[in-house]
């Protein structure tokens, strides 16, 4: 049962999709959590007093990314707005890139690990929020919002578990996004 049970959130990873091509991913740093949900719709036919078809279909999904700030680099990484100076400048018109998300989440009371890729994701940029300090300071991170889409291929995710599965997918997970063998 031990083995099962999962902790931690880490090595946040991104990578562009051109197509149907994977670009090589890079770290966003300061990974807080992640939650994405998927949506199925219900879909029933009737014929002759009785369903004759029932199946729940995907629908598309969203989720959510906090992390802790967000660079310039990352701004454009995400979002497709303009970095210039030092600045960034983000338009009506940016068009935010699809990216895969990959992370990972250790096995509890071992050295192994759970290996996450969510493939077509689009994200929203942040809403702009600022407080004053009073007293004390606390932590301000920042919540970001994506959709998903399933592949072309219909894929939506993957994930694997290092201990089962090692190898090259293991080895190579940050470097080139990986699909089921």
């Amino acid at each position: 049962m031990a083995k099962k049970r999962l902790g931690g959130f880490s090595q946040i990873h991104v990578a562009p999709l051109t197509g149907s091509t994977f670009g090589t991913p890079v770290p966003i740093a300061g990974a807080k959590s992640v939650e994405a949900e998927l949506s199925y719709e219900n879909v029933k036919f009737y014929s002759d007093n009785a369903v004759d078809y029932n199946d729940n279909i995907f629908a598309g999904g969203e989720g959510t990314l906090t992390v802790s700030g967000l660079s310039s680099d990352e701004y454009a990484t995400l979002f497709g707005a303009t970095v210039s100076d030092g600045g960034v400048a983000v338009k009506s018109s940016d068009s935010a890139p699809e990216l895969a998300i990959l992370f990972e989440r250790k096995k509890l009371g071992t050295a192994e690990k759970m290996l996450y890729v969510v493939y077509a994701c689009k994200f929203q940029p942040p809403s702009l929020t600022a407080q004053t300090l009073e007293g004390s300071v606390e932590e301000e991170n920042v919540e970001l919002t994506f959709s998903i889409r399933e592949l072309d291929t219909k894929e939506v995710y993957y994930m694997l578990d290092s201990e089962t599965h090692g190898g090259t997918q293991v080895t190579n997970w940050y470097t080139q996004v990986q699909f089921p063998a």
